[in-house]
């Protein structure tokens, strides 16, 4: 008679490794593709300022939240602004952008990515087209290190 399970001869189961190898393998994909998609957000370029106390973010509210990335020039004596992927050169044309992903998602929040030499007005004119596009959660981004 045909036994299943991979018996062999003395009727005790085998382990069977090729299918737990292929459950790995998908789950390894997946996280990978989680954690390339999130870390497309973040501006390499950018030295956040270094705050003793910065708190590691919730993962409950990192669902919902949108990265403000602003860079600054030396050279040009001006702050550039960076939302998912897309340069925007004029803070003008975000007012439209914030209120179209606030109507995708409510709980939205901003977190302005700072550089550490940016000057605290180049802030403050982000911070006020963040509130001119309906987002009223905004967080600040730090280092601890």
């Amino acid at each position: 008679m045909a036994g299943g399970g991979g018996g062999g001869e003395s009727g005790e189961p085998e382990f069977q490794i090729a299918p737990m190898i292929d459950v790995l393998l998908v789950l390894l994909i997946f996280f990978m593709s989680i954690t390339s998609a999130e870390v497309l957000k973040v501006d390499k370029n950018i030295k956040l300022p270094v705050s003793p106390s910065a708190k590691k973010r919730d993962p409950e509210v990192s669902k919902h939240e949108m990265a403000v990335n602003v860079r600054w020039d030396e050279k040009a004596g001006k702050g550039f602004v960076n939302v998912d992927d897309r340069e925007f050169p004029d803070l003008n044309e975000l007012v439209p952008y914030f209120q179209e992903k606030r109507k995708k998602d409510p709980k939205i929040r901003a977190v302005i990515r700072g550089d550490k030499a940016l000057p605290a007005i180049e802030i403050q004119r982000v911070m006020n087209t963040v509130g001119e596009g309906g987002i009223a959660d905004i967080s600040f981004a730090a280092s601890n290190k």
